[in-house]
C-alpha cells in the first residue's frame, strides 16, 4: 500500500500521477490536484501501521518530488537529506552510463542533443595524446602569433617604447628618495624635481670625470697604440709571415685605396650615426619627462588605468600592478648594486696592474652590468684588450684572471643573493630574452628584456594564484562537517 499526498490511501497495482507528470489525461490530473486531506478509513490488514516496519511506506513522512535523495524532474536540489560528498560520489559513479540510443539531456526529441552525442562519440575513437597534442599545438600557434604581432607592433614604435621604459626603470631607481623628501616635509612635486635633479647632478658628474680622465690619458693611449702597431709590423715582418717592407707598404696601400672607394658608405655611416645620436638625444628627453610624471603622478595614473577593467577585476589588477612595480624596482637596485661591485673590482684590478683609461673601463663595466652575461662578458674583453695593447701579454692575463674571478662571483655569490627575489628567471629564459631583445630593439631591447619577463612572469604567477582562491568551493550549510569526496572515497 502507498499513501499519495491528498488522497488517502490507494491500491498497490496502480499509483495515482502527481501533478506535475506530463503524460497525465486532464480528469486524472484534476482528480490528482489536492485538495484537503482526505479522513483516512481503518487500516485493511487489521491494525495500526508500524513505523519501523520499512515495507509499510504508508508510515513514512512524504517528501515533495519523490523518497529521500530522489531528484525533481526539473533538476533542482536533490529533496532527500544527502551529504554533499555522497551526492557528488554517486555522480561520479553515474556520470557516462547513459544509454547512446537515449536522446540528449533536455531534448526529448534527440535533436540538436542527439548530434552533439554523436560528435561525442566519434570524439572518443580519437586516441587521447592525439587529442591533447592537437590542443597545445593550435592553442601554442594562437599564443605565439599573438606574441608576434604584439613585438611587431613594440618595434615600430620603438622610438616612442623605449625611452618611456627607460623613464619607468629611472622612476624605479629613484622613487626611494622621493619617499625620502616627501618624509622631510617637501612636497610632492618638489620631492620628484629634487630626486631627479639629484640623478642627474650623479649622472653628468660621472661622466664629466670619466671625460676629464680620457682627456688626460688620450696621449699615453696614443703612444702605447703606436707602439703596438710597430710590435705588430715587426711580428709580420720577423715572425712566422716573414713580409718583406715593400709587402707591408703595399698592404697599407690597399687599405688606403679600400677606404678611398668606400668613402660614400663612410659618409652614409656618418650620416647615419648624426641621425642615431639625434634618436637618442630625442629619447633620453622623453625618458626624463616620464621618469618625471612617473614619480610625480604615477599613483593617479595607475589608478586610472585600473578604473577601466570592471569591477570584479578591479582588485586583482590592482594586486598585480603591486607585484609588477615590485619586481622593477627590485631588478633595478639589484643591478645597480651587481654592476657597481663589478665596476669597483675590475677598476681596482686595472688601477693596480697600471692600465690608462681606468675609470672609462670601469664605467664601460658598470653599464654593461645593465645587459646580464653579455654586458659583462664584452667589457670585461674590452678591459683585456687595452691591457694588452698598453702593457702586454702578462698584464692581460693579469686582468683576464679578474675579469674571470669577478664573474664567478657575481653568477653565484651576488646575483643568488640580490636578484633572488626579484627576478625569479631561469639562466635560459634571460638568454633567449636578452637575444629577442637585441633582435627587435638593439642594446635599449636587450636592457630592457630581462625585466619585462620578469615583470610577466611574476603578474602571471600572482593572477593564477588570486585565480585559483578567487574560485572556492561550494560548501552546503547542512554539509558542514561532512568528509569530502576524496575522504569519502578513501
Amino acid at each position: 500500500m502507498r499513501r499519495v499526498a491528498g488522497l488517502g490511501r490507494v491500491g498497490t497495482s496502480r499509483r495515482a500521477p502527481g501533478p506535475a507528470s506530463p503524460d497525465v489525461p486532464p480528469r486524472e490530473r484534476a482528480a490528482a490536484a489536492p485538495g484537503p486531506p482526505a479522513t483516512p478509513g481503518p487500516p485493511t490488514s487489521g491494525g495500526p501501521p508500524d513505523p519501523a516496519d520499512p515495507a509499510d511506506s504508508s508510515a513514512a513522512p512524504h517528501r515533495p518530488g519523490g523518497a529521500a535523495g530522489e531528484t525533481s524532474a526539473g533538476g533542482g536540489r536533490q529533496a532527500g537529506i544527502l551529504p554533499r560528498w555522497l551526492r557528488v560520489s554517486l555522480a561520479e559513479r553515474t556520470a557516462g552510463r547513459r544509454d547512446p540510443a537515449d536522446p540528449a539531456v533536455g531534448d526529448e526529441d534527440g535533436g540538436d542533443g542527439g548530434r552533439l552525442s554523436s560528435a561525442s562519440r566519434a570524439e572518443e575513437h580519437i586516441p587521447v595524446a592525439l587529442r591533447v597534442s592537437a590542443g597545445w599545438s593550435w592553442r601554442l600557434i594562437l599564443t605565439g602569433a599573438a606574441i608576434y604581432i604584439l613585438l611587431m607592433a613594440v618595434g615600430r614604435v620603438r622610438v616612442v617604447v623605449i625611452p618611456i621604459i627607460a623613464g619607468l626603470l629611472i622612476a624605479a631607481l629613484i622613487h626611494p628618495l622621493v619617499v625620502r623628501f616627501q618624509r622631510m616635509g617637501v612636497p610632492r612635486l618638489g620631492a620628484a624635481f629634487a630626486a631627479l635633479f639629484v640623478f642627474l647632478v650623479v649622472v653628468a658628474g660621472a661622466a664629466v670625470a670619466v671625460g676629464f680622465n680620457a682627456a688626460d690619458e688620450l696621449p699615453t693611449v696614443t703612444d702605447q697604440v703606436s707602439e703596438g702597431v710597430e710590435q705588430v709590423r715587426g711580428y709580420l715582418t720577423n715572425g712566422p709571415f716573414h713580409l718583406s717592407q715593400s709587402q707591408l707598404d703595399d698592404l697599407v696601400d690597399d687599405i688606403r685605396r679600400n677606404l678611398a672607394n668606400n668613402r660614400g658608405r663612410v659618409v652614409s655611416g656618418v650620416i647615419s650615426g648624426a641621425s642615431v645620436a639625434a634618436e637618442v638625444i630625442t629619447g633620453l628627453l622623453v625618458a626624463l619627462f616620464s621618469s618625471f610624471f612617473f614619480l610625480y603622478d604615477g599613483e593617479r595614473i595607475w589608478n586610472w588605468i585600473v578604473t577601466r577593467f570592471p569591477d570584479g577585476a578591479e582588485e586583482r589588477v590592482r594586486g598585480a600592478g603591486r607585484e609588477a612595480w615590485f619586481t622593477i624596482t627590485g631588478y633595478v637596485r639589484g643591478t645597480v648594486f651587481v654592476a657597481a661591485v663589478d665596476a669597483f673590482s675590475i677598476g681596482m684590478g686595472l688601477l693596480g696592474v697600471g692600465v690608462p683609461l681606468v675609470a672609462p673601463l670601469a664605467l664601460l663595466t658598470f653599464f654593461g652590468g645593465f645587459v646580464p652575461i653579455i654586458g659583462a662578458t664584452v667589457a670585461g674583453i674590452a678591459a683585456v684588450l687595452v691591457t694588452l695593447v698598453s702593457g702586454g701579454v702578462t698584464d692581460a692575463l693579469i686582468i683576464l684572471g679578474v675579469v674571470l674571478a669577478v664573474q664567478q662571483i657575481e653568477g653565484h655569490l651576488l646575483q643568488p643573493i640580490v636578484m633572488r627575489r626579484a627576478v625569479r628567471l631561469h639562466p635560459l629564459a634571460i638568454v633567449i630574452s636578452l637575444s629577442a631583445g637585441g633582435v627587435l630593439a638593439g642594446i635599449p631591447g636587450a636592457i630592457a628584456a630581462v625585466p619585462f619577463v620578469a615583470v610577466v612572469n611574476r603578474v602571471a604567477s600572482y593572477l593564477a594564484a588570486t585565480g585559483k582562491s578567487a574560485r572556492p568551493d561550494r560548501v552546503d550549510p547542512d554539509d558542514e562537517g561532512s568528509p569530502t569526496p576524496e575522504e569519502a572515497r578513501a
